[in-house]
């Protein structure tokens, strides 16, 4: 028996409980080329919200009913590939789920690493490599520079900063908290770490940024975006991969183009699909740096599907440093079915 959580409804302006339903399902037989994965570590990433919507977008909406989408890791338990064994440990969008029937071209093997397998859903996977073309590509810091990162205590924007640490940037975090902004400074190392919900954020801003902005990785998106705008320098960057602040709603912007043409800037928007070819080279690098103890990791480690929907709430509420997993499994506990 397999269990799923499912969308039950799309979300009006917030994620609640009531969007999701925890069923059991059949495990449907497998087919030739295809693989049974039992699942251990579900990714939980804030771009499954926009998913749950039917707005247009870059990619199609979870269907009612449907799993809800997301990146594990799982070990395959029974197979028709020539590909895959029994026991092969694989990555992919295995879903809200205990199992996941694939087909061998949408998961990857996993081959025995020194490090926590676990990193490759965050920072050393999708979420690192995010952080790592939108600052290294499109911010591209120097020394001396003053890049800030919005949601700087999230799975990306903790990896984007320390990335404009390492080019000897001065790096000014934003997040919802000063508990989260002890976090930023005391353990990533940022120089500043503010906290946009203050009553004084706007003169702080001022304050911790004299001379202007020369780069922005920006996640959050919301008045936050219109307060960052008017403190940006000429030539300066801006590289957007998350509107967190915005729900499923639409919201609008007004930007000065007098502003954007006088100072020269560059804002981009960018999606970490669209660099696909470029995913184990990024990787690689980021591995290293972990490894070397250059950028540190903080992940979250939630027991229990049943937990996903509610710690995925957390995401948006504030409530979340760093990766959130959700464990499923362990390798212990995994009947060898042998094909």
């Amino acid at each position: 028996m397999n269990t799923q959580i499912i969308l039950r409804n799309r979300p009006n302006q917030t994620v609640t409980q009531d969007n999701f339903q925890c069923i059991d399902a059949d495990i449907e037989p497998l087919k030739n080329g295809q693989v049974l994965v039992l699942n251990q570590w579900l990714s939980l990433d804030p771009y499954v919200r926009g998913r749950m919507s039917e707005r247009k977008s870059y990619a199609p909406a979870i269907a009612l009913g449907g799993v809800v989408m997301g990146e594990g890791i799982g070990v395959v338990i029974d197979s028709q590939s020539d590909q895959f064994k029994v026991g092969d440990k694989v990555i992919g969008m295995l879903g809200w789920q205990t199992h996941a029937v694939m087909n061998s071209s949408a998961i990857k093997l996993i081959p025995h690493t020194p490090f926590s397998e676990t990193w490759l859903l965050g920072a050393a996977g999708m979420p690192g490599i995010t952080a790592w073309i939108g600052m290294m590509d499109i911010c591209k810091p120097q020394a001396g520079e003053t890049i800030l990162i919005t949601s700087a205590a999230g799975s990306v924007g903790s990896v984007a900063g320390q990335l404009a640490k390492l080019q000897g940037a001065n790096v000014i975090g934003v997040t919802s908290s000063e508990e989260k902004c002890a976090y930023v400074q005391d353990v990533l190392n940022f120089d500043h770490c503010l906290p946009y919900k203050h009553s004084s954020w706007p003169s702080n801003l001022n304050k911790t940024a004299p001379n202007g902005i020369d780069g922005v990785f920006e996640n959050v998106g919301g008045t936050l975006f219109d307060d960052l705008i008017p403190q940006m320098n000429p030539f300066s960057r801006m590289a957007i991969c998350g509107l967190i602040a915005e729900g499923l709603e639409e919201q609008f912007h007004s930007i000065n183009l007098r502003t954007l043409l006088a100072k020269r800037m560059l804002i981009q928007g960018f999606i970490v699909s669209d660099h696909v070819s470029r995913w184990r080279e990024i990787q690689k690098q980021l591995i290293d740096l972990i490894v070397e103890g250059k950028i540190q990791v903080h992940e979250k480690i939630t027991e229990g599907l049943q937990n996903a929907p509610q710690t995925f709430i957390d995401l948006f509420e504030g409530r979340c440093l760093g990766k959130q997993i959700i464990k499923l499994s362990s390798v212990l506990d995994i009947p060898r079915k042998h094909p």
